[in-house]
């Protein structure tokens, strides 16, 4: 059975990308607004002094960007011990990191390339505070719309799965034969989605006659039987719309006959398009899987 599909309008994808990139364009020039009277012009004469100064504090906040990144990576978000579930308290520290790590790194190159932008916004007759102002700001719009496609945290979630899933007894080649998801609740409101919308994360097999899914916070298995319907879409609040990513959502009859939902998201991948090429793929196999007869 082929999942009933409910793919993103190509309009809604525009409009999706155009709202978040005026979003960071606003909120860049609203801090440039408010930053531009406090900037102190400088003369002819420290221009060298001025350079230099940008020069070693643009070299040290991009060196703390990229020392924090990776500081989170290396250490799965300061987490240490992975003999009990993990991700509730990583959402947390991982949401804090995505602030924080770009913010540094996007600065660091801002002051950097001020450097030889401003000197020439100036001979332009642009004022220098203003001219000091604006490449920073340039960059960290520039920095942040890239994030909307590049996911910067994709070693983490591999490192984070593979090490919890490693603590449970799942071996590195039985983790190869899986796929890397995350799971959450279609019906969760706001409040579920503060840092990450996912609820778990593991990885799933589709063995001949289950799905099993390892998690951090829970296991099971489910059978053709249990899965009342496959379905794939959209999430008109999510990032995964600037893609047309349709996920896929499996309905399952539980053992006292009501319904649950699980919404499935690939993780580990590098970018938007990634993820939906992965998603679809996932989603042929498990209507295949489904669709299957049961062994004799």
């Amino acid at each position: 059975m082929q999942p009933p599909n409910k793919p993103a309008s190509k309009t809604r994808i525009a409009l999706t990308w155009l709202f978040l990139i005026t979003n960071i364009v606003f909120w860049c020039a609203f801090w440039f607004w408010r930053s531009r009277g406090r900037a102190t012009p400088h003369e002819s004469g420290p221009l060298l002094f001025h350079s230099i100064f940008m020069i070693v504090s643009g070299g040290f906040l991009l060196a703390v960007g990229v020392g924090a990144y990776l500081l989170t990576i290396l250490t799965c978000g300061l987490t240490f011990d992975f003999t009990r579930p993990v991700w509730g308290g990583l959402k947390g520290r991982l949401f804090l990191a995505n602030i924080l790590v770009p913010i540094f790194f996007a600065l660091g190159l801002g002051c950097l390339f001020s450097v030889f932008i401003s000197p020439v916004l100036t001979a332009l007759g642009t004022d220098d505070g203003i001219a000091n102002l604006l490449p920073m700001m340039a960059i960290v719009a520039i920095v942040q719309v890239v994030q909307l496609w590049v996911l910067v945290w994709a070693p983490l979630e591999r490192r984070v799965i593979a090490r919890r899933l490693a603590a449970l007894g799942i071996t590195p080649p039985q983790l190869a034969g899986g796929t890397l998801v995350g799971l959450s609740n279609p019906a969760s409101g706001l409040a579920k989605r503060f840092a990450t919308i996912e609820e778990d994360m593991g990885a799933l097999w589709v063995s001949q006659d289950q799905l099993v899914f390892w998690g951090d916070g829970e296991q099971f298995g489910l059978t053709r039987d249990q899965i009342i319907q496959i379905e794939r879409k959209v999430d008109a609040r999510s990032t995964t719309m600037l893609c047309g990513l349709a996920h896929v959502i499996l309905h399952v009859r539980q053992s006292d006959g009501s319904e649950r939902l699980i919404r499935l998201h690939v993780e580990g991948l590098w970018t938007m398009g990634q993820k939906r090429r992965m998603m679809d793929r996932l989603s042929d196999t498990l209507s295949t899987w489904h669709a299957a007869a049961v062994p004799a």
